[in-house]
């Protein structure tokens, strides 16, 4: 398809719409951070990084957009937090990566469910037709990313509209905590 100046000028209307709302996006990652008591977002986004799966420090801090330095320090504190673990990457023995524990993996879904129960309710005050519009939209801005960047989309589950936030998260048991580090 050609690319027109009316349709550079719709193109970068949309981004600079999407670049409005994007601070919403933070204060909702900010306060459902809080109410989880995990710190800070950085956080948070450690432990969704790690939540497709182990990944070498060096990746996390890519998609992060942190240093290694910040990386190895918010590590640590994961790691004496019993979120997040350190294992020998099985590609390359001489290599670390690092892993959600059984309690990570808790408090990553208590704070998904924290985020997005916080920006449900936002969007429940739009009506069914234009949740659906959205619904599609992020389909497609979703797919628009991952061919722009496919290394990163790699990083994150597929979005599915039709999940369900669990209501309960149960507690982890003692054997889980045991064998998960």
């Amino acid at each position: 398809m050609p690319v027109t100046e009316s349709s550079k000028a719709d193109t970068l209307s949309l981004a600079r719409g999407l670049l409005a709302v994007a601070p919403h996006f933070g204060r909702i990652a900010w306060r459902a951070a809080q109410e989880c008591r995990l710190g800070s977002p950085e956080r948070c986004r450690m432990l969704f990084a790690l939540g497709a799966g182990p990944l070498r420090a060096g990746l996390v801090a890519q998609h992060l957009k942190l240093s290694p330095a910040a990386v190895t320090e918010l590590v640590e504190a994961l790691v004496v937090e019993g979120l997040v673990r350190r294992d020998t990457d099985p590609a390359d023995r001489r290599a670390v990566v690092l892993a959600l524990t059984a309690e990570g993996r808790r408090q990553r879904q208590r704070y998904e469910h924290a985020a997005s129960s916080a920006l449900a309710e936002v969007l429940a005050r739009l009506g069914p037709a234009q949740r659906r519009r959205m619904q599609a939209a992020f389909v497609d801005l979703r797919a628009a990313f991952a061919a722009a960047d496919p290394a990163l989309t790699a990083l994150h589950p597929t979005f599915t509209p039709h999940s369900r936030a669990a209501t309960t998260l149960r507690g982890t048991t003692h054997r889980e905590k045991t064998h998960a580090r």
